[in-house]
């Protein structure tokens, strides 16, 4: 009789045992099946890494940060050469040598300790892999100011079109691999960005033709991640309700130096200015921003040094202070020792306060028109030039009194 007993009680804890099993492994596979949305519920900012590759090198990689609710995003483009002491490695070199050396998890963490944020999401995508996703999508449309017709180093052969264009299979690896002379790094690393956001708006033009039960399979082999199909699938479909017209696009700036015959990008002010341009990226695609002005004054932005995307990146900066940024383009000349705010509305106040956020004192007022004087009416308030003094968030050395008119 004992004996039943005990049996009866092994049954007993053999079936609540199950049940136990039973309901973890449901548990889990909800979670799995709700890891990207539920992620979402506590955090609505979509936060990957995208990486170009090309023979086990990144040629191209990207932060994307992006809000489904706005539609809005930011892509923050960090240059392979990009330099600093890297702890995977345990010594200094370029980032891009932290992947080729230790893989993707790796170059993700340091990612991540660059612009101080978590990264949920990697998606690789080949070379190959995204002249095919151009094929599949009817080409990728791009603008090309001008015709190419050159020959590279070993004998290849460069022919691209000019104008506004759809490029396919291998004329896009063209356009994101050839190399003239007269290029420098940042202008090839440009072209594959401009690729990677026309990727992007076919994926959202397209995305009926992608989410089809018989299509998605051959879409997102051409992906790696570090996601399973089905939550990869639910990334993917958040990623494409993105409007990529209302993308920002930055990029890490700094200093060039040659260290051990290596060319390294060191950033601005230890990194702390790109930390600072990520977070306001991530305000500015969330909510509007706010201003203690009467109305947001408008500025065009020209970049008088040699730092590429010191422009592009004070722009997002100005925009999260309450201005609106019209404008960026590059000054006369990029020997400009002095950062100069140009006021042509004859508003001091108003060029003061946009004088005090990045500390610049040096302030001229344009010659405002007579009444009834036929000159033509700027579109912007100022005319913020960026000097060799602007370390990309605050001037330096300049001091009070240096207000003139021109």
């Amino acid at each position: 009789m004992r004996l039943k007993r005990q049996q009866k009680g092994i049954v007993f804890l053999i079936l609540i045992a199950a049940i136990l099993l039973a309901l973890a492994l449901s548990f889990y596979v909800y979670l799995r099946a709700d890891s990207v949305r539920g992620k979402l519920k506590t955090d609505p900012i979509i936060k990957s890494l995208i990486l170009l590759e090309d023979g086990g090198k990144v040629i191209l990689s990207d932060v994307f940060l992006a809000y489904a609710e706005s539609g809005k995003g930011a892509l923050v483009t960090v240059p392979e050469n990009t330099g600093g002491i890297y702890s995977s490695l345990g010594r200094v070199d370029r980032i891009d040598a932290v992947f080729e050396e230790k893989g993707v998890a790796a170059y993700k963490s340091e990612v991540e300790k660059l612009i101080d944020m978590d990264l949920a999401y990697t998606i690789e995508i080949q070379l190959e892999d995204f002249e095919r996703l151009a094929d599949l999508l009817g080409g990728l449309g791009i603008f090309i100011p001008q015709p190419v017709d050159e020959r590279g180093p070993n004998g290849e052969i460069w022919l691209l079109p000019s104008g506004a264009v759809n490029l396919f299979g291998d004329k896009v690896r063209t356009y994101m691999t050839y190399a003239p002379e007269t290029d420098d790094e940042s202008a090839g690393r440009e072209r594959r960005q401009s690729m990677m956001v026309a990727l992007l708006a076919a994926l959202r033009k397209n995305s009926s033709l992608i989410f089809r039960r018989e299509n998605f399979k051959i879409f997102s082999d051409c992906f790696k991640s570090n996601l399973n199909k089905k939550d990869f699938g639910e990334l993917l479909e958040i990623i494409t309700k993105i409007d990529y017209e209302r993308v920002t696009q930055l990029e890490v700036t700094g200093l060039n130096q040659s260290v051990d015959g290596k060319v390294l990008l060191y950033p601005f002010r230890n990194g702390d200015f790109i930390k600072e341009v990520v977070r306001r990226a991530v305000s500015s695609i969330i909510t509007a921003s706010g201003s203690s002005n009467d109305r947001a004054y408008v500025i065009e932005i020209q970049n008088g040094t040699k730092v590429q995307g010191l422009a592009r990146n004070t722009q997002i900066l100005l925009q999260g202070a309450g201005f609106e940024v019209l404008n960026i383009s590059n000054a006369p000349s990029n020997e400009y020792e002095q950062t100069e705010i140009v006021d042509l509305i004859g508003n001091m106040d108003a060029a003061k306060s946009l004088g005090d956020f990045i500390r610049c004192s040096k302030i001229t007022t344009a010659k405002v028109a007579a009444e009834g004087e036929n000159v033509e009416t700027p579109n912007f308030d100022f005319i913020l030039i960026l000097g060799r003094d602007f370390d990309g968030r605050y001037v330096h050395g300049q001091s009070d009194g240096q207000k003139t008119a021109e």
